[in-house]
């Protein structure tokens, strides 16, 4: 019986040793496991950010023209409106009304196109 007892906790500490190393290689393959996941879903998140950033770019940017064409189309109708009060244009501003970004004629096309490309 002496030696049974001698015996048997060698054989427990071996059988703790086993056990725990077939533990801490299983923790192993699981946390390769779980860090490869975690790279996939990483890489996803970034793509989407990424889609995402240019998404909103897109978008504000054509609000922006959009707001730069609000603002050339408030102007012209507020020349216009003056230019009803002041017949000759003349508001007591050197011609200041006239003078203003987008002007009356021609070049409206062209410095709409500027200020849209300004915007960009």
């Amino acid at each position: 019986q002496n030696q049974k007892n001698a015996t048997s906790p060698k054989a427990t500490t071996e059988n703790q040793i086993v056990s725990t190393q077939q533990l801490l290689d299983e923790s192993n393959k699981s946390s390769k496991v779980a860090l490869a996941a975690l790279e996939k879903v990483t890489q996803r998140v970034f793509r989407e950010m990424d889609r995402f950033k240019h998404s909103v770019d897109a978008q504000l940017r054509l609000l922006y023209v959009n707001h730069a064409r609000v603002q050339v189309d408030y102007s012209r109708q507020l020349d216009v409106e003056w230019n009803k009060l002041l017949p000759n244009g003349n508001a007591g501003s050197g011609g200041a009304v006239n003078g203003r970004v987008g002007g009356s004629g021609a070049d409206d096309g062209v410095l709409s196109k500027e200020a849209e490309m300004m915007m960009i």
